[in-house]
């Protein structure tokens, strides 16, 4: 009876132990994450007033919150000789209203659960709010108030100008700032495209007559789309809307121009002298959101240096030290577009990091990612972008650079899609097709006692140099 029993306890203690070491593989080896779904796109509602504004509604979620949000076709692309025109003309329009001041207006938007929001882009800006739906007619009528009975004092503006050449004083300090400036002139030269920075003499020089005109020429109805996203009564918004838009006068279409880019190759080295790192672009012109083969680019850089697990990322950041966060950036403009790798590498590296990043191009664009290389990126992007429009704001967004790069629904509705449909050798192409590294524009700001002997040893570069 013994022996059983022990035969017994001895069966249980292996079942037991079989268990437990289950569940301690399970908790080693996660679940696979499923494949993430397509976005799936609001249902919107679209309407014109007569003057051109274009109203797009958006039912979106369940908390009693609705976000305003006029986008204008307009930014620093209009700066004209004055660079960040655009930028103070906004900052103006928060300063007061005939019949409100900066206070007030703040106020009445804290009042509602709220606070005023503007952002100045290249080529689209925009003024908003977000309040409690039960405001949402208030927030538009505060909103055109804003945009057509700007106050625009001379005070006002004397302050703005000195907070800028504060802000514009600590950019221009920065290594980084000062690469981007010369970096992008080298690619789009004296065009809107390629000027980041005034000078603090143009910034004195600016006027409330030239902001006033500003806003007055370029922040008009018939360039401008008032997006409603959130939980709201649309026939009182709706209303709401049509009271305090429907005097705003149309003003000029919007003309763009067939922008130039300037072909590669280019080198330009920016003294820092004694400078512990290098600060580093390499790039070119590429194309734009409307082009065929945009999201194959979009994927291609994600792999090759635009995420944290990216191959150039690995490369010069994890295996070799070189640098803390490189990365590359796919820049989205009207009709156009640019491709370039950013990093802060140390100075006695500078040459080996430039060799590295090269070395990783010039593979990609002569062999396909792995199936499971590339899988791994499809699955980070889809993620991505299903959480990138899980809110009001977002989605405003997404609606409006679709609309601002002339793109059809499909875009957004089969982005995910899109995405899985890209192949290995989509991506090897592409990168044969867009990033000559003989045509590239280098830019580096450091130490050129120390940078100009490496460079000299880095075959790959000689095209550039």
């Amino acid at each position: 009876m013994m022996i059983l029993a022990n035969k017994v306890l001895v069966c249980a203690l292996t079942a037991l132990s079989a268990c437990t070491s289950a569940i301690a593989m399970a908790k080693e080896t996660p679940p696979l994450g499923g494949q993430p779904k397509n976005f799936v796109v609001p249902e919107t509602e679209t309407t014109t007033l007569e003057n051109g504004l274009s109203v797009t509604f958006i039912p979106y979620g369940k908390t009693p919150k609705v976000t305003l949000r006029l986008i204008t076709q307009t930014g620093n692309i209009d700066d004209g000789d004055s660079v960040w025109l655009s930028d103070i003309s906004y900052e103006m329009l928060r300063q007061g209203t005939e019949t409100a001041s900066a206070k007030q207006l703040a106020e009445n938007v804290a009042n509602m659960g709220g606070e005023i929001d503007t952002s100045v882009g290249m080529d689209s800006s925009y003024i908003g709010m977000s309040v409690l739906s039960e405001f949402a007619d208030d927030a538009a009528a505060m909103i055109a108030d804003m945009v057509m009975h700007a106050k625009f004092e001379d005070s006002d503006l004397a302050r703005i100008k000195a907070d800028t050449q504060r802000r514009l004083a600590v950019s221009l300090s920065s290594p980084s700032a000062i690469a981007n400036e010369a970096f992008y002139h080298s690619v789009y030269g004296n065009h809107a495209y390629g000027r980041l920075y005034p000078t603090s003499e143009s910034i004195d020089a600016l006027t409330t007559k030239a902001t006033s005109e500003f806003v007055k020429t370029h922040i008009v109805p018939n360039r401008s789309h008032l997006y409603v996203s959130g939980v709201f009564n649309k026939s009182e918004v709706s209303s709401a809307i049509n009271a305090a838009f429907g005097q705003w006068k149309a003003g000029e279409a919007v003309e763009r121009k067939t922008v130039l880019t300037q072909s590669g190759p280019s080198y330009t080295l920016l003294e820092r002298e004694n400078a512990p790192q290098s600060t580093l672009r390499l790039g070119l012109p590429t194309i734009g959101p409307a082009h065929a083969d945009y999201m194959k680019l979009n994927v291609m850089n994600t792999l090759l240096g635009g995420a944290f697990s990216s191959r150039i990322t690995s490369n010069i950041r994890e295996d070799k030290g070189y640098t803390y966060s490189p990365r590359s950036t796919i820049v989205n403009r009207v009709g156009s577009g640019m491709w370039y790798e950013a990093a802060d590498v140390t100075a006695e590296s500078t040459g080996a990091a430039l060799d590295e990043i090269i070395k990783e191009i010039n593979l990609l664009s002569t062999q396909a990612p792995s199936d499971e290389e590339l899988s791994g990126i499809q699955n980070y992007m889809a993620g991505i972008f299903v959480l990138r429009n899980s809110s009001r704001s977002a989605i405003i967004s997404q609606l409006a650079f679709a609309e601002l790069h002339g793109l059809d629904e499909g875009f957004l509705k089969d982005y995910v899609k899109t995405i899985y449909a890209i192949s290995p050798q989509d991506v090897k192409d592409v990168t044969e097709r867009y990033l000559d590294v003989e045509k590239m524009h280098l830019t580096i700001v450091g130490d050129t006692k120390t940078v100009t002997p490496q460079l000299e040893g880095v075959d790959a570069l000689k095209p550039l140099l």
